[in-house]
């Protein structure tokens, strides 16, 4: 994220510096134009044709600007939303399995492309609190032979503070922190 940041400081610090070289471009390629002329008709025709340039050019960089700027802002926002419902997903999956008391087989298999869904979209912090979820309930599968494994109460105990911990994080993610 902080190489495209810099790839677009970069970017606009070229267009702003371009639009210096062209204006100081077009001041001296006018100026001795302008002295040729002197002074009626033509020295207004040659100085309303500068400023016209110039405002043309300030209006493309204005108008590229802002568009930019705009396609942020809507990636944004769809990344916000995405990521809301990514971890609302993984929160209510999660729900689900803790509900009914045990982890079966097929409920840990899920869990893996869970942690691949939110390695797409989440902040690294996000993905290791994922993690320590992960392995703890995958230890408690571990620890018995049944196909479905019943959670004791320390088991859901420490679940449910994996999960806090977890949503605590996105809520940080997602800015509202407040």
């Amino acid at each position: 994220i902080m190489n495209k940041i810099q790839k677009q400081r970069n970017k606009s610090i070229k267009s702003f510096v371009s639009i210096i070289v062209l204006a100081l471009a077009i001041y001296l390629g006018f100026t001795p134009l302008y002295e040729l002329i002197n002074e009626g008709v033509a020295a207004n025709v040659v100085g309303a044709s500068f400023s016209a340039i110039f405002a043309i050019i300030l209006t493309y960089y204005l108008l590229n600007k802002q568009t930019e700027i705009e396609q942020d802002s809507k990636k944004g926002e769809r990344g916000f939303e995405e990521k809301v419902h990514l971890y609302k997903n993984v929160i209510e999956n999660c729900r689900t399995m803790y509900a009914d008391g045990k982890i079966s087989g097929n409920e840990l298999s899920q869990l893996p492309f869970e942690l691949i869904n939110l390695q797409m979209m989440a902040a690294d912090e996000i993905i290791g609190s994922y993690v320590k979820f992960f392995k703890k309930m995958n230890s408690i599968y571990s620890a018995s032979e049944d196909e479905d494994v019943e959670f004791s109460d320390e088991d859901r105990h420490e679940i449910i503070s994996e999960l806090s911990n977890f949503a605590k994080l996105c809520r940080l993610d997602l800015g509202i922190e407040d």
